[in-house]
């Protein structure tokens, strides 16, 4: 029997969803959104277009209430503010926004909101200009320099690879030498759980050991759910690990001639392993991760959105929703279940569990749970009504 929620969604076709193209400049992250913008016109569905920043909670009595798609340029530009207003916005009001902005400044530094939308998305893509724009230089362009005023020419913006950025303005460019040794890179794998974030980790990993690569692989020590000396999917696929406790454990243990290093759920390791990633990136090594992009309660999960921002590329996976009746192929949120019902803001964040724990939802159909302050208010009510 179909339920009257997913009744109400079918016949309204509005299920609302987040999408954010991010990059440096000149990757044609405007041209992507203004691409869905002119699709949206050929449906003829209406579109709103916001192109100067504005207070995040204002946008609200800004909108159209008949808009069904809303378009958010230079989203860098707002504060932290705007995460939640747009979530609203996909998820109560059904609507379907699409971001566009810098994950990065031009001197490296995560730019406003960006990084939490990259995680909060349904459909994330971080965009490059192909090349570096340094003579020469065949790396994927995934930063944004800046380049000073000289004799006379105008301050520009070029992008350029991780290992062409300077955070300082740079006054010219030089020649790439031709033996130089290969950029590194960093490469974030995330989504929900039963994505399939696990599986495509141990995919590119095979890759690079068949190709003649040195590769190592890194796991929490607390995630044993299937190995303990192995990165684990869910379907049991494996690929040999190193079970390490901490972040300084894992950077004692990566070899000199190690070029490949793989991380898998990388949300339950502290801050810190943002900086090691960056770190070794830079020194040349090519750094896959694997993780959660945000936890039970839809929030972004530690490390994940500066690792989400420092990226030079982004794979966001999505999972079928397996709330009943609903089928959708647009599970991007983890629901922890407590013998059956919801888990609430109250429960431990980590929870290391499977199938009998979690969930892939949809934004619509992901639920929290009463919290233990709500219930205990309850009681004390009903104790109350009896008494009278």
């Amino acid at each position: 029997m179909i339920n009257e929620r997913y009744r109400e969604d079918r016949e309204r076709r509005r299920l609302g969803s987040l999408t954010v193209y991010s990059g440096p400049t000149h990757s044609g992250k405007t041209k992507k959104l203004e691409a869905e913008a002119e699709r949206a016109q050929r449906q003829g569905r209406r579109m709103q277009r916001l192109a100067a920043a504005a207070d995040p909670n204002a946008l609200l009595s800004q909108l159209d209430p008949a808009a069904e798609l809303l378009t958010v340029d230079d989203a860098q530009q707002y504060d932290d503010r705007l995460v939640e207003v747009l979530n609203d916005l996909a998820t109560i009001h059904r609507m379907d926004v699409v971001v566009a902005g810098w994950e990065l400044d031009y001197a490296g530094r995560p730019a406003g909101p960006m990084p939490d939308l990259l995680c909060a998305a349904d459909f994330a893509l971080k965009l490059d200009d192909g090349v570096c724009a340094q003579p020469g230089c065949r790396n994927l362009a995934s930063r944004t320099q800046r380049f000073q005023v000289v004799n006379g020419a105008p301050e520009r913006f070029l992008p350029v690879c991780r290992r062409h950025h300077t955070a300082e303005p740079r006054a010219q460019m030089f020649q790439e030498i031709w033996f130089d040794e290969p950029s590194g890179s960093l490469d974030l794998i995330s989504g929900c759980m039963f994505s399939g974030k696990t599986q495509e980790l141990i995919r590119r990993l095979d890759q690079a050991r068949y190709a003649g690569f040195t590769v190592q692989a890194f796991k929490p020590a607390l995630d044993d759910r299937y190995a303990i000396e192995a990165v684990a999917s869910h379907r049991e696929i494996r690929f040999p690990a190193i079970a390490v406790p901490d972040v300084a454990a894992l950077r004692a243990q990566v070899r000199d001639n190690t070029r490949v290093i793989g991380i898998d759920e990388v949300q339950f390791f502290e801050p810190d392993i943002v900086a090691l990633a960056e770190e070794l990136a830079n020194r040349g090594r090519h750094v896959i991760i694997a993780g959660l992009d945000l936890d039970f309660l839809s929030r972004p999960f530690g490390p994940m959105p500066l690792l989400a921002a420092y990226a030079d590329r982004l794979t966001k996976l999505q999972a079928s929703c397996q709330y009943p009746g609903c089928g959708s192929r647009q599970a991007t949120r983890t629901q922890r279940l407590v013998d059956g019902v919801p888990a609430s803001a109250d429960d431990p964040l980590v929870v290391i569990g499977g199938a009998a724990t979690y969930e892939a939802r949809c934004r619509h159909h992901h639920r929290l749970g009463v919290t233990a302050k709500i219930d205990a208010e309850a009681v004390r009510v009903a104790e109350d009504s009896a008494e009278l």
